[in-house]
């Protein structure tokens, strides 16, 4: 895949791809009653330059964890960072296409994804996913949500743009319907948003001199400007395989 150096630009010297925190992370992951402790095969789907895949092994201290993301770009940040940090013997970054993972059926113990199901969508992501996940096994995605009554600016910037985003009611449905069983959810504070937003839009302000990227920065601009709404979030849904269906 061929992908244009104003796209890099735009993210870089960002911590995460996504708004979030290493905080609100560990909120979720506190949210699961498992054993710290145990041996498991974690897996992260794209993870971009690798913050939650180092808090996912900071976390489980005994577990191996592997990340996949397609930009080769960002994989060398987090493979830096491994080797830093002397994670090499539990901790692997592999570039891969989450629409076709390149894991045996029922390999993981816990697949966790942040801001990336709406690449795929909600439903297909938990459905295609859910091969790879052992039984009783974890999966933990966040997805953008509908928080309180959508504005019409939002509901026509997101119905144009992910047409998957619903309420937080209707997510938990899609999921059990999928052969998940709910756990719990938690909400990302739209404090989040803004600081990740602020540095995104100061990086867009420097590369807005090359034409290539004009469709590009205009489209991140509105998405800029409503991520201001508060009428959405990311919603983290931890839910456990089930072996109904």
């Amino acid at each position: 895949m061929d992908i244009p150096l104003f796209f890099y630009l735009t993210f870089k010297d960002l911590d995460r791809l996504a708004p979030g925190s290493d905080e609100s992370t560990l909120n979720v992951l506190n949210l699961i009653d498992i054993d710290k402790d145990l041996k498991m095969d974690i897996l992260e789907v794209g993870c971009g330059t690798g913050s939650d895949t180092l808090i996912l092994a900071d976390y489980f201290r005994n577990s191996t964890v592997e990340a996949i993301d397609l930009f080769p770009h960002y994989l060398k940040v987090l493979n830096q960072k491994i080797d830093e940090k002397n994670l090499g013997s539990r901790v692997y970054a592999y570039e891969m296409d989450m629409n076709d993972l390149d894991f045996a059926n029922e390999e993981i113990d816990l697949l966790f994804c942040h801001a990336g199901v709406e690449i795929m969508g909600f439903k297909k992501a938990l459905n295609r996913w859910r091969r790879v996940i052992k039984p009783d096994g974890f999966l933990i995605v966040s997805d953008l949500t509908w928080i309180s009554s959508p504005s019409r600016e939002s509901t026509d910037f997101w119905k144009s743009n992910y047409e998957e985003i619903d309420t937080i009611e209707n997510k938990i449905t899609q999921l059990e319907k999928l052969g998940f069983e709910y756990i719990n959810h938690y909400v990302l504070d739209k404090s989040e948003f803004a600081e990740y937003y602020s540095q995104l839009n100061a990086n867009l302000d420097k590369i807005k001199s090359d034409k290539s990227a004009k469709d590009f920065i205009k489209q991140l601009k509105k998405e800029v400007n409503v991520s201001k709404n508060e009428d959405f979030s990311y919603v983290y849904y931890i839910m456990r395989k089930s072996n109904r269906r």
